[in-house]
């Protein structure tokens, strides 16, 4: 079910005809010479996760910057201040360059592709048994002659020269697009439980030729409201304007910590982040185990619950690389009145302003990874009118270097002892349940299964109240901010 976006080439010859051939056929033979619906029900649900993935691993190389004008028309929401990064990586020679800003596309993608696995085989188990299609091995043969075929169309079509034309949004909206509306599809239409395999078969066809349709028009001349909007947005063809840096030497290069940036990237993600996007998986973990039945094994709930784990602290690890990316190989140089934010990796700067502006100086306080290594984050207020930005400098090892290389309008890089008394009331309370976990584990009142599973599942939807609860307990451990930060003397 996949489609280009609107890539500059010119229309197939053969037009729509072959391609309507080619999506009738199966459905023809399920009608007329009994081939076995479910089977081929059970690929095109393969074929749209592996464009899924398939569309995560392009969006990494779109070369063209991310549009910032698509908030209301998409399907999958992005959000993550990574994607104002600039600049490329390349990692072998064969392979175009990487856009770290470009992670959270991919990311999104292949967790809608995670979720997309999951509804599907919801919705497909109410018809027939999932499992047992998925054994057959004419659906194995399927699924890699699928990933063969996708792979092979991704590198002549899209890794030798379409990455120079599409952005990480126009890559990722047209699966997801397709996906939606053929979930809207059978969500609206009556009795599709009843009408069997056929039935269902149809509709995924119907859907599929319509895509296919918003793919084939989307080269040619122009679209309909519908099939342009499956056909997904059009990539951005507008470049980031350059970011001015003065030539010569640098004055003064102050770098960040690379330690401190991932210890602060980590804390981030695990106390407010990850409460709430365990919300979701637990709502899976729970739809999959009703599905799954009473009878169940109990190794297989164990292996879809610890499935959810994995899939889960993956999730958060990605969050952390991405913060690590947007901050670990930051260099803060001087040229005379301007600040640059350069980043080493990318070899491309990232912002610049006038040492001048700089206003509202102080030490953030409240990060607790500059407490434990001993390095420092100073925030600033940069530009005027509707380019001011707030802005942090670091963490850093050397906070007086930095106070003196830019002439921050500091008179001490130090900040207040913490409170231990809300600290120690958090540690007990973490404490304490990891204590209760563990000794559920041991003992003799509930199965490993139960405990992994109820674990998961209570825990994940009792995280974020939990952590609302912590978070104002712990965040008394910090010195209040009394005094106004200092401006600029002139």
């Amino acid at each position: 079910m996949s489609a280009p976006s609107r890539p500059t080439r010119p229309p197939r010859r053969l037009g729509f005809g072959s391609i309507l051939l080619a999506n009738l056929l199966p459905l023809a033979g399920v009608f007329w010479f009994g081939w076995d619906g479910s089977t081929l029900v059970v690929i095109y649900g393969l074929e749209l996760l592996c464009t899924f993935l398939l569309a995560g691993l392009k969006a990494l190389f779109a070369q063209r910057p991310p549009r910032t004008d698509h908030d209301e028309s998409g399907v999958i929401s992005v959000s993550h201040e990574l994607i104002e990064t600039r600049g490329s990586v390349e990692l072998v020679s064969w392979l175009p360059p990487i856009y770290p800003r470009n992670l959270p596309f991919a990311t999104a993608v292949v967790n809608s592709a995670f979720w997309f696995l999951f509804m599907a085989g919801a919705a497909l188990s109410s018809v027939f048994t999932v499992g047992d299609v998925l054994a057959r091995p004419e659906v194995l043969v399927s699924a890699l002659a699928l990933v063969v075929a996708q792979s092979v169309d991704t590198w002549g079509e899209y890794l030798r020269e379409g990455y120079k034309t599409a952005s990480p949004y126009s890559v990722i909206e047209t699966p997801g697009r397709q996906a939606f509306f053929l979930a809207f599809v059978l969500m609206v239409t009556p009795g599709i439980g009843v009408v069997g395999v056929e039935g269902l078969l149809a509709v995924i066809v119907g859907v599929k030729l319509l895509a296919e349709w918003s793919a084939y028009r989307g080269t040619t001349d122009g679209t309909g409201r519908l099939t342009e909007w499956l056909a997904g947005p059009t990539p951005n063809r507008t470049d980031a304007d350059p970011i001015a840096v003065s030539n010569g030497t640098p004055e003064a290069r102050i770098s960040t910590d690379g330690r401190a940036v991932l210890y602060t990237g980590a804390f981030d993600v695990l106390g407010t982040h990850a409460p709430f996007a365990a919300l979701p998986f637990a709502f899976g973990l729970l739809f999959a185990m009703t599905f799954l039945g009473d009878g169940a094994p109990t190794a297989v709930a164990v292996a879809i619950s610890l499935g959810f784990a994995v899939s889960f602290v993956g999730y958060l690890a990605l969050r952390v690389l991405m913060s690590y990316l947007q901050y670990g190989s930051l260099e803060y140089r001087r040229y005379g009145d301007q600040i640059v934010a350069y980043n080493t990796l990318l070899a491309e700067p990232q912002w610049s302003t006038s040492i001048s502006t700089l206003r509202s100086v102080e030490v953030v306080p409240d990060r607790l990874a500059d407490r434990l290594l001993g390095t420092r984050t100073v925030a600033v207020t940069t530009s005027w009118g509707d380019s001011e930005t707030r802005r942090y400098l670091g963490p850093t090892a050397d906070p007086d270097g930095l106070v003196s290389a830019f002439e921050l309008p500091l008179h001490t890089t130090d900040i207040g002892p913490l409170d231990r008394r809300p600290a120690t009331v958090v540690i007990a309370i973490l404490a304490g349940l990891v204590g209760g976990v563990i000794v559920l584990l041991v003992g003799p009142w509930m199965a490993f299964g139960e405990v992994v599973f109820s674990g998961l599942l209570y825990g994940a939807f009792g995280a974020p109240f939990l952590a609302v609860v912590l978070q104002s307990v712990w965040v008394q451990s910090y010195p209040d901010r009394t005094a106004e930060p200092v401006g600029h003397s002139d």
